[in-house]
């Protein structure tokens, strides 16, 4: 790996761990601001929400500009943000904190992927995305690990402190090593120009195909702290322990995909994890119904879950950009649009409902599974998926 496939890496690992590291910091929060638990998941929301907003700006703002100078100015806005964390002293800065992180974060997190493309031949950036993806999802699988360590040592405005150092860093080495970019003033800055991919049935199937299949996950981690720390009795020092089993099954599955494919085909590795989602889908309504106040099953049973969904959306991801074969740019910002939209209006609406219970997360997660299927099914009638693959 060069230096600036390092760089793109950095980039897109602080973007997965700046989303939830803080997420095991929640209930310290809470206590110390004295806010609801809908009050509290804001901070996650907020800083989804604007993730997915910036993605879209500077989607368009990168293909104008050149990429470097919109990726530094975002990390100085992240760096900006990070600091409002670090010394807030209520609620509304920290909440501004967060909202200013997503925007400035938005920037590197959507472009840095660009930057691949935009340098490597096709081949050696096919293979270089794969690791990209391998990273990004790894680094938000382990964050809320990361950050329960941080929080039991230093407390809450350590993990901020770690994001902030983090963007310093990337700052330094994004001015030094990232290419200049090409400007192109013909490029227009209208949101209209994603009207092409909203009217692409195809398109717009495999986004939300995709979204359903990863949403639930992040919604879990998003509520994990208050269900094990709050109200399944978990300490916070053994907290790590149930977040790292989800983590490390998503990140080992994650980095073995490729392999699997190549033992045993695109179509057989895909019907396997549909099985397996399927078998995790029956564990979690049991559990749902039974109202489990088990954290070891609730762990397996997510545990499952992430085993199964990393293979069917490695596979159905290249098929997006098929679709829109001249539009990858805007299918990819739309697709984190619709990702973090989804996953912050979920968390914000089970947190307000939320009574204590792994029951209506569960019931959440189980809908979002189930839509997943039902669109891959859609998928099969749109779409030759498996042609021209090795089965």
């Amino acid at each position: 790996m060069d230096t600036l496939f390092i760089v793109v890496v950095l980039m897109e690992i602080l973007g997965g761990i700046e989303i939830d590291i803080c997420v095991p910091s929640f209930p310290e929060i809470q206590n110390l601001f004295k806010i609801s638990t809908f009050g509290v998941e804001g901070l996650l929301g907020i800083n989804l929400f604007t993730i997915c907003i910036g993605s879209l700006i500077a989607g368009n703002l990168g293909d104008r500009y050149g990429r470097k100078p919109v990726i530094l100015n975002g990390l100085a806005l992240f760096i900006f943000g990070s600091l409002l964390c670090v010394f807030a002293i209520n609620y509304p800065m920290l909440f501004a904190g967060r909202l200013v992180q997503g925007f400035g974060m938005s920037a590197s997190a959507y472009l840095a992927y660009v930057i691949i493309p935009d340098t490597y031949d096709l081949k050696t950036h096919q293979k270089l995305l794969g690791l990209l993806n391998f990273f990004a999802t790894a680094a938000m699988a382990v964050a809320p690990v990361i950050g329960s360590h941080i929080a039991l040592y230093c407390g809450w405005r350590g993990n901020f402190t770690f994001c902030l150092f983090f963007g310093i860093l990337l700052f330094i080495l994004g001015h030094f090593f990232l290419p200049p970019g090409v400007k192109n003033d013909k490029v227009s800055l209208s949101m209209s120009e994603y009207l092409n991919v909203l009217k692409n049935k195809k398109a717009m199937t495999y986004i939300f195909t995709i979204c359903f299949f990863v949403v639930g996950y992040w919604v879990f981690i998003g509520m994990a702290p208050f269900l094990y720390l709050n109200d399944l009795e978990v300490k916070l020092e053994h907290f790590g322990f149930y977040q790292g089993t989800m983590a490390t099954v998503f990140a080992v599955v994650s980095l073995l995909s490729e392999r699997l494919f190549t033992w045993f085909g695109i179509k057989k590795c895909f019907f396997a994890s549909i099985s397996v989602i399927s078998g995790s889908l029956v564990f979690m309504i049991a559990l749902v119904l039974a109202d489990s106040k088990n954290p070891l099953l609730i762990t397996g049973a997510m545990a499952l879950m992430s085993a199964g969904l990393i293979c069917p959306v490695n596979i159905l991801w290249p098929h997006i950009f098929n679709a829109t074969p001249n539009e990858k740019g805007k299918v990819n910002a739309l697709y984190i649009f619709v990702k973090m939209v989804s996953i912050s209006l979920l968390v914000q609406s089970i947190s307000y409902f939320y009574s204590g219970s792994f029951r209506i997360i569960g019931f959440v997660i189980a809908l979002t599974l189930i839509f997943a299927l039902f669109g891959s099914r859609k998928l099969f009638k749109m779409d030759q998926i498996f042609d021209n693959k090795k089965e």
